[in-house]
């Protein structure tokens, strides 16, 4: 019997100002177990820093420089590549030896057009960058990509940034990245573009990177703000309904207030809060999917149960208020931008 021949591969890495990371991530891109001739490693970049001179280094590595911004990047990326299948991550990725060769394995099935996989956590970090992966971003975080989306032939919503592969002729089919997504959300978009014109996206179990986790609370409130961006960008809300979401940061504050007024304060607004401490994160993890699984995976994940219920809720509550202030950013951007515009 003839051994099948491995698909020819284009892996697509985008990068801005990533330093710190790109040469870890291209070591385990160099050592994947698969064909050096059956793939190839093309780095897009828009740097300001000495990330181009550091991927210069490696002559089996393609750098292609390009406008900042996501959806630019990428279709950068599928000017440049010559494969037919085209495998994004990000900067911030390590690859398991295996990679290409789930990727591989997967597309044997002719129907397939999309794949996502997982972006776990790699082993050794610290514990608040496993309590951040928790919270189950990007690509379901240390739970897997199954805590963010459904299982099954088409039953992915999409496919996510950091782990994701698509056929050319999908991307093709739906004009490639929108361009109104260059600060993100880029990997929605697309992908709901693509499940309106009858493509098939799956979840691929096996097909996993290691994503780094935020390494602070500031730098993991920041990158919230950044998602927030994002999310106004496939949801476009008004001011109302930002302003008006729980989570919004003043809301707290205004509560607060509203407490300080009763008598036995601050015994009172103590108590109340130390009573929805009590109370959100077993109405939490009995509503939403990422939690009913995390608590399943606790032990394997390797998180003690007094951080299930307390330490993971509070960084989902903490990025929904960065989330909010990133859409508000947004917001308040357009409407300056749109004020500066000259009239017509």
């Amino acid at each position: 019997m003839t051994e099948s021949v491995a698909a020819f591969i284009s892996v697509i890495v985008i990068t801005c100002n990533e330093e710190r990371n790109i040469r870890p991530c291209l070591e385990s891109l160099r050592a994947l177990d698969y064909p050096p001739e059956r793939r190839e490693i093309i780095i897009i970049d828009a740097s300001t820093d000495s990330t181009p001179e550091i991927v210069a280094a490696y002559p089996d590595v393609r750098l292609v420089r390009s406008t900042k911004g996501f959806a630019a990047q990428k279709n950068a990326g599928v000017a440049a590549a010559r494969a037919d299948l085209l495998a994004f991550s990000d900067a911030d990725c390590l690859f398991p030896p295996d990679w290409l060769k789930s990727v591989d394995r997967a597309f044997l099935d002719p129907g397939l057009d999309v794949a996502g996989g997982n972006a776990f956590p790699p082993p050794g970090v610290s514990r608040f960058e496993l309590w951040s992966a928790c919270v189950g971003h990007p690509a379901g975080g240390a739970m897997g990509f199954e805590a963010n989306v459904a299982s099954g032939p088409g039953a992915a919503a999409f496919a996510p940034g950091c782990n994701s592969v698509y056929r050319r002729r999908a991307i093709e089919a739906v004009g490639g990245f929108s361009a109104n997504f260059n600060d993100g959300a880029e990997d929605v978009d697309i992908s709901r573009r693509m499940k309106a014109a009858g493509f098939r996206i799956d979840y691929v179990p096996d097909l996993t990177v290691y994503h780094w986790p935020r390494p602070t609370l500031k730098a993991y409130l920041r990158w919230n703000v950044g998602v927030g961006v994002t999310k106004y960008n496939l949801r476009r809300p008004g001011f109302i309904r930002i302003v008006g979401n729980p989570f919004f940061p003043v809301w707290p504050v205004v509560l607060m207030v509203i407490l300080s007024l009763f008598p036995g304060f601050p015994a009172l607004p103590l108590g109340f809060l130390l009573g929805t401490a009590a109370l959100l994160p077993p109405l939490l993890l009995l509503a939403a999917k990422p939690y009913r699984r995390l608590w399943r995976q606790r032990r394997k994940i390797g998180i003690s149960v007094g951080a299930a219920l307390c330490v993971v809720p509070l960084l989902t509550a903490l990025r929904q208020a960065a989330i909010s202030c990133g859409e508000l950013k947004k917001w308040r951007s357009l409407r300056r931008s749109v004020r500066r515009s000259p009239s017509t």
